[in-house]
């Protein structure tokens, strides 16, 4: 194992043997043109003997890729509808980002590999109920999201398998029905029920903001810690909303099954992860119970 500066990352060693949970999606870290340096950080938590388990999204390619086909994108409450040609193209473009994933992390050394949530049946869901929204007049209506899942089970032995073995997994939110029907579901949440069923020390979830901000787009705002109850009241004041409402909410479902700490971060911050996990600096914004 690596020797660790214990001045820099005096958390270090309380994560050694540990599980930890990273999500992230292309936008949060830059790109394409960053992931070498994502898998860097990953190696060097690996080195010191934590165990990563990595979640990916890949929202906004999956907007792009629709809009390259024709295809609208539609949203609710921060939730993609997801009919049947859009369930295809976020299958085609999520498979491409994990892969893309895993042979970063192969060139920075690790022993990597890449499945859907739904394999081996380790991420089950059931289709998610009808969404209630507003329409223009103020009305309230049902919206059907279509193949989107809620998770229902998370069949944690493949993953500490892999994990045991020496390896990252790699997951997208590509999970099965019990009908064996695939549904997209929210990575930040299947994030979080995984963080749960393997055991895992911490949660991270990267994305492209500071953390949470009591006003949007002001970083001097940043809320830097926040108990699950306090999460409640931002949601109910409205300074939490929109696509940030399934980011808390996942952070809420990991601290009450177990997880020590959930961490929001901004992905464009160079060694956020490694800073966030093992440093005792603020970054972002942590969310404990």
């Amino acid at each position: 194992m690596a020797s660790i500066d214990k001045q820099r990352y005096p958390l270090a060693p309380k994560l050694r043997g540990k599980k930890v949970v990273i999500k992230f999606g292309g936008s949060s870290i830059g790109g394409q043109g960053e992931l070498g340096l994502f898998a860097q950080d990953i190696s060097f938590l690996v080195s010191l003997g934590i165990k990563p388990v990595i979640v990916h999204g890949g929202g906004p390619e999956i907007s792009d890729e629709l809009r390259k086909r024709g295809l609208a994108v539609r949203k609710v409450a921060g939730l993609r509808i997801t009919d049947d040609a859009t369930l295809a193209v976020a299958v085609d473009v999520l498979a491409k980002i994990n892969h893309q994933i895993v042979d970063a992390l192969k060139r920075a050394g690790l022993k990597a590999v890449g499945m859907a949530g739904g394999e081996c049946r380790t991420v089950m869901c059931m289709k998610m109920s009808s969404s209630i929204v507003k329409d223009e007049n103020g009305k309230e209506v049902a919206v059907d999201l279509g193949n989107v899942g809620e998770i229902t089970k998370v069949e944690p032995s493949r993953l500490k398998l892999l994990l045991t073995s020496g390896f990252v997994p790699v997951v997208y939110p590509i999970c099965l029905a019990g009908n064996g029907r695939m549904m997209n579901v929210n990575a930040d949440t299947m994030a979080a029920h995984i963080a749960m069923a393997i055991g895992s020390e911490e949660l991270v979830l990267v994305t492209d903001v500071a953390g949470i901000m009591r006003e949007f787009g002001n970083e001097e705002t940043v809320i830097r810690q926040a108990t699950i109850d306090e999460i409640d009241e931002l949601i109910e004041s409205g300074v939490v909303s929109d696509g940030m409402i399934p980011k808390v909410e996942a952070c809420k479902v990991a601290i009450k099954g177990g997880v020590s700490r959930a961490h929001m971060v901004c992905g464009r911050e160079k060694s956020i992860i490694v800073d966030a996990l093992l440093s005792d600096k603020e970054h972002g914004t942590v969310v404990t119970r």
